[in-house]
């Protein structure tokens, strides 16, 4: 794909299924995506290092090979030790060094488990009251509404009351 720089606008891409189509970008793969579909013959390949790298099947292998974006995979799928580089599938019986194991740690602690079942569930109602957030009333009759907003005065400026003294006793504390 050919890339350019058009002055007050940016980068801009050609896009591979019809020259025409001079594409900011930011939004290059939204483009692919519909230019695809509607050229379901053009022999064009997407390479497998960068989904928004769309090239004509006769150049694939060659793109392939100078890829920019193929050093991130090979990165991730060697390591370098001792100045050899091999293919990183530690066996279960492999021994591994302290530092890679200091490593492993680190990294695992890291991890995010979005599947994590045993978390609260969030309730925004109970957040809003425990929180100096203004509430609205909905479906009340004026009375209602006029005590609603008498309670809600009341009960932010009691939390903010609390926040303050909170405030205070941590900032004498430093």
């Amino acid at each position: 794909m050919d890339e350019l720089h058009i002055d007050h606008y940016g980068e801009v891409i050609i896009c591979p299924y019809n020259k025409a189509h001079v594409i900011p970008a930011a939004r290059i793969q939204r483009h692919l995506f519909k230019c695809r579909r509607q050229y379901p013959n053009a022999n064009i390949d997407i390479c497998c290092f960068n989904r928004a790298h769309h090239v004509p099947q006769k150049d694939l292998q060659q793109h392939q090979k100078n890829c920019p974006d193929r050093a991130i995979i090979e990165v991730c799928k060697y390591v370098i030790e001792d100045g050899t580089a091999s293919l990183y599938n530690p066996s279960p019986m492999e021994e591994q060094d302290p530092g890679q194991q200091v490593a492993a740690a680190r990294y695992n602690e890291q991890d995010e488990n979005w599947d994590d079942m045993d978390a609260p569930r969030y309730d925004p109602e109970q957040y809003c009251k425990q929180n100096p957030v203004v509430r609205k009333t909905m479906h009340m009759t004026p009375s209602e509404k006029r005590n609603f907003r008498e309670k809600e005065r009341i009960r932010i400026a009691t939390l903010n009351k609390a926040m303050e003294s909170k405030g205070s006793a941590f900032g004498a504390s430093k």
